[in-house]
């Protein structure tokens, strides 16, 4: 008896460990989007960082390629006082990048907030926590704690793997021409989430 009991209480054990690790895997599915901001200063073309610098006089241009055949994308703006989505309108996406505002056009800070931030969001579903930014703006005070919490949805441990590669290989949405010309697209970087990916720029604003 001492020993059938040890050998269910194995079994039992083993079963906890595999439903612990299917679950685990379910939680960890990864969401993954090339992703670049293109900051345009004189005559030089720099890729922004995380955390970076900008002068009134530069330009800025926003790249989102997403893996898979479907995201929802959303690309907010904030300054401090309001934040509105960029793009307007929740886009689902299908083998193309986003190019905000065009691949002809730049964004230019015009100096009226020290800081301003761009958090590009993409999602395998809706996300209706911005559901009230597709019709205008919003305060600040009523985006950050929205914000805060889609970052902590979409974190990954620290100890994650180096992220394969995946190639682009569709069409600038709402323009119609092809990436190949673009050497920017080409080197975007890879990025992932858990579940939700959420990508954040900080720009301090000099005048």
């Amino acid at each position: 008896m001492r020993t059938g009991k040890c050998e269910v209480v194995s079994i039992l054990a083993i079963i906890a460990l595999w439903a612990c690790g299917f679950m685990n895997a379910y939680s960890q599915e990864r969401v993954r989007a090339k992703i670049g901001i293109l900051i345009r200063s004189g005559d030089k073309m720099i890729r922004a960082k995380s955390r970076d610098t900008l002068s009134t006089g530069d330009f800025i241009r926003i790249y989102v390629y997403p893996e898979g055949a479907n995201s929802y994308l959303y690309v907010i703006h904030a300054d401090g006082k309001s934040a509105s989505l960029l793009n307007m309108t929740q886009q689902r996406i299908q083998s193309s990048t986003l190019v905000l505002p065009s691949l002809r056009e730049f964004y230019q800070p015009d100096g009226q907030s020290p800081v301003e931030t761009f958090t590009i969001i993409c999602s395998p579903t809706e996300v209706k926590e911005l559901s009230n930014l597709l019709g205008g703006e919003i305060p600040y005070e009523k985006w950050a704690p929205i914000e805060k919490n889609l970052l902590q949805q979409g974190t990954i441990d620290l100890g994650q793997k180096t992220e394969k590669p995946f190639a682009i290989a569709g069409n600038v949405r709402s323009t119609g021409d092809a990436l190949a010309g673009d050497p920017f697209a080409a080197e975007l970087q890879i990025f992932s989430g858990n579940a939700i990916l959420v990508k954040q720029y900080e720009f301090r604003v000099k005048k």
